[in-house]
Formats: C-alpha cells, structure tokens, sequence
C-alpha cells in the first residue's frame, strides 16, 4: 500500500509538471493561431540580423496601408534563421502593429509543437507511474509507452527527411565558406562514483562545436549560417565546402553533407526501430510465457 500511494503522489505530479508545460504550448499556438486569423497581413524585409550573445534575432521593416513603416524585432533564436535581405510576411494587428508575427511554420508553430510534444511525454510518464499505482501489468505499460515514442520519433523522422529531401532537391547550389568554428559551453551538474565507491556530484563542462559558414547567391547577396554542431567537427577555419539553399529563403541552408542534411533523419528512424523493435520483443516473449 505505501507503494502503491507513493507512485500515486509520483504520479500526480509528472501529470500535474506535463499538464502545465502541455497547457502552455497549446496556449502559445492559440496566439499564433489568432494572428494567423485575424491579423492583416504586410510585406516585410529581414534588414539585419542583431547577435546578443548567442541569441541571432531578425529585424524586419514592413508598411502600413496609410504608409506608415514599422520596424521590429522578432525574438532571437540560437542560430539564424533569416539573413539580410530576406523578404517575410508580417502578421499583425492594426491597432498594435508591433505585437506581430512572422509567417513561417517555424516561427508560427514549431516551438509550439515542440513544447506541446515535451509536455505529452510527461503526461505518459505521469500515466505510467499512475498504471503503476494501480498495479498494472509494467511489461504492458512499458510496451504502451514505447509504442508511443517509437511512433513520435517515426512522426518526427518523416516529416525531418521529407523537409531535407524537399531542400536538397529544389534548393540552389553554391559554393562556401567556413568563416569560424563557434564554441558553446554549458555546465551540467552529474552524479559520479569515486573509485572507493563513494558517489559524489560535480559540475562538468561540455563545449560543442558549429560551423559557421558564408555563401553568396547568384544575385550578389551574402549569407551566413550555422552548420550543425556536435562535440567535435571535421571542419576547420577556411574550408570550402558546397551548400544547398532555399532558393526563396537562402538563410535556410545546409552545408551538403550526410551530418547536415541526413543524420537528424537517421537518428529518429533509429530510435524508433529501437522502441518498436523493444515492443516486439517484449510481445513476443509475453506471447511466448503465456503460451
């Protein structure tokens, strides 16, 4: 019984932290959406893009129907989105011009989903640790569970190939150039055992490594963006390398390589054979006890 009442204040929560995060993503969609709407919609131009730290935010000028020009900025993102030069459409709201939006799927929707996603898979857990609360069979709770993330991961990794594959087929060609080799760090705190034992926390640093790579486009316009970074890169200072660009956005470019285009791809297939292939084993050995 004590067990039992523990996974259920465990389980209330993972339910209540899942609930909160889920809320406040379909919140931000709801946003979104009501400027989708109900916003008049304006011609912009991405004038320049200002750094703040790590932080690239996009500033964009667009005019009123009186003849009025607006300039904002819209919120920063970890790597460049837009470059200079790049035409948007400004969604905003008459009577407040600034509280505006950017009309693209990634600016519209895909923190949205991204946060309403992170916020489900709480809510599982919280519904795992609930099952188990409830005494429920933990070899059928777990199959549930890694049926749902097989499935997400699979979602994520067609809808990831089909957009690399979209960008490589139809996107323009031009040659690159590695202008910096951008570090970042971060401090994460883990749990490690001593030698004698003893399991002791401690900060550890880990840096990763992003390309930052400059092309020009056939019509004379320099843009800059950041290849995919890891713990250690290939590349150097000055390499050349061939890119692929959105030939209406070129800000939205990838160095054309398999890490660029093709390993976020192959990292969710991955992970969703690993899970799925966990379901069927997990099946079969049930199937195999019962029987």
């Amino acid at each position: 019984m004590a067990i039992d009442a523990s996974w259920r204040w465990i389980a209330w929560t993972i339910l209540g932290i899942g609930g909160l995060i889920t809320a406040g993503g379909v919140l931000m969609g709801l946003g979104n959406l009501r400027h989708a709407l109900y916003g008049e919609r304006a011609d912009g131009i991405v004038t320049e893009i200002v750094r703040e730290g790590d932080m690239y935010a996009p500033v964009v000028r667009f005019r009123l129907p009186q003849g009025e020009t607006v300039e904002v900025r819209d919120l920063g993102s970890g790597a460049p989105d837009f470059s200079a030069g790049d035409a948007v459409t400004v969604l905003y709201f008459p009577e407040s011009p600034r509280d505006f939006r950017l009309d693209t799927f990634e600016r519209l929707w895909l923190v949205p989903i991204i946060v309403t996603v992170f916020g489900g898979f709480w809510l599982m857990f919280g519904a795992v640790a609930w099952a188990l609360s409830r005494n429920a069979d933990l070899a059928l709770v777990g199959e549930r569970a890694f049926s749902l993330i097989s499935l997400s991961a699979l979602v994520i990794g067609v809808f990831v190939l089909w957009s690399a594959v979209n960008l490589y087929a139809s996107g323009g060609r031009a040659r690159g150039t590695v202008t910096e080799i951008r570090e970042s760090r971060s401090i994460a705190t883990e749990e490690v055992t001593t030698p004698d034992g003893r399991e002791v926390r401690r900060d550890v640093e880990h840096i990763s490594f992003a390309p930052i790579v400059r092309f020009t486009t056939p019509e004379g316009r320099e843009v800059e963006f950041h290849g995919r970074g890891g713990s250690g890169t290939s590349l150097k200072a000055g390499e050349v390398v061939n890119v692929v660009y959105d030939l209406s956005q070129p800000g939205r470019a990838r160095i054309v390589s398999f890490v660029d285009l093709w390993l976020p791809a192959t990292v969710a297939f991955a992970v969703s054979l690993l899970f799925g292939g966990a379901v069927r084993l997990s099946r079969g050995s049930r199937r195999r006890t019962t029987g």
